[in-house]
């Protein structure tokens, strides 16, 4: 069965609304973009010689006129919840960028807001269909590493950047620009709901006000260990992905996996605890692990992505893959690190956005 394109308007046209939802959707009959919202006047115009669409310089101008189905919040990080509100409350679904709310307080009105409109709310956690991702929960499902009991995740530079992710005014900052979508597949791959959380935020060689270290340790009910550290404050590279199984370990690049690992079954038979004083007071144990080593493509099939599942929703009535509740986690964890290292504050409307 063929359906109508589902129209679209887009706040925002900056390097997400831009570089993400526009390349992604105008090429795809399945999307017409009708309308676009930014304050600055030559996005606006390149927006309705490229697309021909409607162009407004705010979004309370846009919910009111246009006649799109669906909107896209990708503005600044303090506005997306406020915004994703209005435009639920104008009758449209929306797919809203992440962090889909500063606090857990704008979560659960956000949530209010879909309920009381009937529509459709779409957290942009599009990380969840990579294929570096699904190869990993595919690796940890396998068994290969016997039973995964900690995972680290590192994205590392030196670098001192300027623009408005470097302030609290507008909700900038590492935690929120970057983690979420590592916290969000880290949650995914701990497997088990979070019993205890350490966090660390520091601002370290930079401009502005808000962090630009972020380390995130997660353990579950399960006992499995999430490790994250994001930083533009470490100058020595470490593999984007490690996975400790009792069986063996995985490194990752992104790109390429490449794993040790043993079969049990292998194992030297009878190998036990030796009592008494060592011969010759040696620590030359006579254990020989047999060890396999392998390197893999970090790939595995995408059925799909994030714009897909919108369609197939909106359209064809399937399931939908990513809800509010399911990354409510993400919010309450960046939520309580702000409050613990002092990056949280009435100080800022990033903090405040009703104000």
């Amino acid at each position: 069965m063929e359906h109508s394109p589902l129209r679209v308007a887009i706040v925002g046209q900056g390097r997400s609304g831009y570089d993400i939802h526009v390349a992604r959707l105008r090429n795809d009959s399945r999307f017409r973009i009708v309308a676009v919202a930014d304050f600055d006047k030559a996005r606006r115009e390149q927006s309705a010689r490229e697309l021909g669409c409607k162009t407004y310089r705010t979004h309370a101008e846009m919910l009111r006129r246009t006649d799109a189905e669906l909107v896209i919040v990708s503005s600044y990080s303090f506005s997306h919840a406020p915004i994703a509100c209005q435009a639920l409350e104008a009758g449209k679904h929306v797919l809203v960028e992440k962090p889909i709310a500063m606090n857990t307080r704008w979560v659960d009105r956000i949530i209010r807001a879909r309920d009381q409109s009937g529509k459709r709310l779409f957290p942009f956690h599009n990380y969840r269909y990579t294929k570096e991702y699904l190869h990993l929960k595919e690796m940890i499902a396998s068994g290969i590493l016997g039973d995964v009991f900690e995972i680290r995740m590192r994205a590392l530079a030196f670098s001192r950047r300027n623009d408005w992710q470097t302030t609290r005014l507008y909700g900038g900052g590492v935690l929120n620009n970057t983690c979420p979508h590592f916290l969000d597949l880290l949650l995914q791959m701990l497997q088990s709901p979070v019993a205890e959380v350490f966090t660390d935020l520091k601002l370290v060689q930079n401009v502005g006000d808000v962090e630009n270290h972020v380390r995130v340790i997660m353990k579950g009910r399960n006992g499995r260990i999430a490790d994250m550290l994001v930083s533009s404050a470490n100058a020595f590279p470490e593999p984007k992905w490690t996975i400790l199984g009792s069986n063996g370990t995985l490194i990752c690049d992104g790109k390429t996996s490449e794993l040790r690992y043993f079969d049990p079954g292998d194992l030297q038979k009878g190998y036990g605890v030796r009592r008494g004083p060592s011969p010759n007071r040696s620590y030359d144990f006579a254990d020989s692990i047999p060890w396999k080593q392998k390197t893999v493509a970090a790939e595995s099939h995408v059925p799909h992505d994030l714009h897909d599942n919108v369609f197939a929703v909106l359209r064809e009535n399937a399931a939908q893959d990513i809800t509010v509740e399911d990354v409510r986690d993400v919010v309450a964890i960046t939520e309580r690190a702000r409050r613990k290292d002092g990056f949280y504050g009435g100080v800022s409307r990033a903090y405040n956005p009703e104000r």
